[in-house]
């Protein structure tokens, strides 16, 4: 059984062991560059659809593309539009999330709530995996954090980077100056992995597969429970 890992950045992964993932096939999303370039363990392929945050650090986004730091990403179309686009286009392992929600009998077509997270794992499955584990997505968020101000259209700016970040598995993971949205866990993240939970029962049946989704999480995070498998994330070992 061919398996992939999708990885966020959620606290549960504050002692995970990332050599773990060093020969396996994975996901990695939004600001863990961060990280990776720290511990020099870079994704398989990445994926950020959030369009602020797409916006705000697509010059490092382009950077891990002509790196060549994974195989393949899965971004935000505006980017196409801005001012790296034309560089841009030139990859063609560079795809704009929307090109699977205009795709004929692509399960993205179906994403009505959407995150990161949940693109990341949907990626996961047209990529033709057999099972799909999920680390470090707790989707449980401080909404505003004491080193976030609200700006214009109610998007947050970092105006100290944290020295205890409740919300990442490494402080860094937000520095001062960044810009992002309110993680609206309730009304979007929640909604979310249930919409992701329906799709792969929908498409299991329609395509007639077996795709299993496994959460590894810390035994007090039941936020995905209701939707996931959950298994022990101590069971990873390198």
């Amino acid at each position: 059984m061919s398996e992939i890992f999708i990885v966020g950045n959620g606290k549960s992964l504050k002692d995970f062991d990332f050599n773990f993932l060093k020969d396996k096939e994975w996901i990695g999303v939004c600001l863990g560059f961060r990280h990776w370039e720290k511990s020099g363990i870079f994704p398989s392929h990445y994926v950020c659809v959030d369009t602020t945050v797409c916006n705000h650090h697509r010059h490092k986004i382009l950077e891990m593309i002509e790196k060549e730091k994974c195989k393949s990403f899965l971004i935000c179309g505006s980017l196409f539009q801005s001012d790296i686009g034309n560089k841009l286009k030139e990859y063609k392992n560079v795809v704009p999330y929307q090109h699977f929600m205009l795709t004929e009998n692509n399960p993205f077509r179906y994403l009505v709530d959407f995150c990161t997270g949940t693109c990341a794992s949907l990626y996961g499955y047209i990529l033709g995996f057999d099972k799909v584990n999920l680390l470090g997505m707790d989707c449980q968020y401080v909404e505003f954090i004491p080193e976030c101000v609200e700006i214009e259209n109610k998007k947050l700016k970092i105006i100290e980077t944290p020295k205890d970040n409740p919300n990442y598995y490494f402080n860094e993971y937000q520095q001062k100056g960044d810009i992002y949205n309110p993680p609206n866990v309730e009304k979007v993240h929640k909604r979310s992995w249930q919409d992701l939970r329906n799709i792969f029962l929908l498409y299991n049946i329609l395509q007639q597969k077996d795709i299993l989704i496994y959460n590894f999480n810390l035994e007090n995070n039941k936020n995905l429970d209701n939707y996931f498998e959950k298994k022990d994330i101590n069971e990873l070992k390198v």
